[in-house]
């Protein structure tokens, strides 16, 4: 079997086991075998162990394992980041909240990222800031696991990973110019009927928060003031349809400037608010 063979047996597979984009899918897989064992574009013959390997591969996928998963890396904003079981995988919405925050980055201070899970939106914002400090926490250290390696992929030293609870994963005495989090909102009803390529495979610790998805959302709200500076921004992704909630929530704690920033299909998603004062 020569390579062109190899990707025509997986897209073959692949639409046999109902994958809608079948050729691309094949492809991606198909190279991150050659990576594996060392193929060059212009191989004659696919060993034995690279086959076995590219069947597993896409057995996987047609069983609904998540392709980034498969691949072991996804796109994020600026970088490159290492992913696995274990750790949600990021979503491009999720670089309108690292687009609005390096805009509200008021150019002093620590930036705080909570629930930071592969390290995603502060690497980002390291990258594009290297000269601010930034520390983020999560409760799995198997997610902190991906994020101290995506760091040292991307050699972005001033970001400090901390495992624990929201802010008691933190120095007492830390305070911040800005937040970020892209907490758990998924409610119960909501989880049940996640695609089974989510919810059978990326960590229930990262989607579900309560009855209505708002348990995190509610303490982050309620317990930040105190960990922030004067005039600080927090920015927070939601649900889609958790606009109303959110900025009810915020208001009612005296948050300021509170606004809700759309994705781009037309979805709640950033919740927004300066520090109450």
């Amino acid at each position: 079997m020569n390579l062109l063979s190899a990707v025509q047996h997986a897209r073959v597979k692949l639409t046999a086991g109902n994958c809608s984009n079948a050729q691309q899918e094949a492809r991606w897989i198909l190279d991150q075998v050659c990576r594996e064992f060392k193929l060059q574009d212009d191989a004659d013959t696919v060993p034995q162990a690279a086959q076995d390997r590219l069947d597993d591969l896409v057995q996987r996928r047609i069983n609904g394992e998540p392709l980034q998963y498969l691949l072991g890396n996804t796109e994020f904003h600026c970088l490159e980041l290492l992913i696995g079981p274990g750790v949600l995988i990021p979503r491009p919405e999720t670089e309108i909240l690292v687009e609005e925050a390096l805009r509200l980055y008021p150019g002093y201070g620590i930036v705080c990222d909570l629930c930071t899970g592969s390290g995603a939106i502060p690497l980002a914002m390291a990258k594009n800031l290297p000269q601010t400090s930034f520390m983020a926490c999560d409760l799995s250290e198997q997610a902190l696991h991906w994020a101290r390696l995506n760091q040292q992929n991307n050699n972005l030293l001033n970001v400090t990973f901390f495992q624990g609870d929201l802010f008691q994963a933190f120095p007492p005495d830390a305070g911040f110019s800005l937040l970020t989090a892209n907490p758990p909102y998924v409610s119960r009803q909501e989880y049940a009927e996640l695609p089974p390529v989510v919810r059978d495979y990326e960590p229930e610790l990262a989607l579900l928060s309560g009855e209505d998805g708002l348990d995190l959302l509610r303490r982050i709200i309620r317990e930040a003031p105190q960990h922030l500076l004067t005039d600080a921004w927090m920015l927070l992704e939601i649900g889609a349809t958790q606009g109303n909630a959110v900025r009810e929530l915020l208001r009612h704690d005296c948050w300021r400037e509170v606004r809700i920033r759309k994705d781009y299909s037309g979805h709640d998603r950033i919740a927004i608010a300066r520090k109450p004062g």
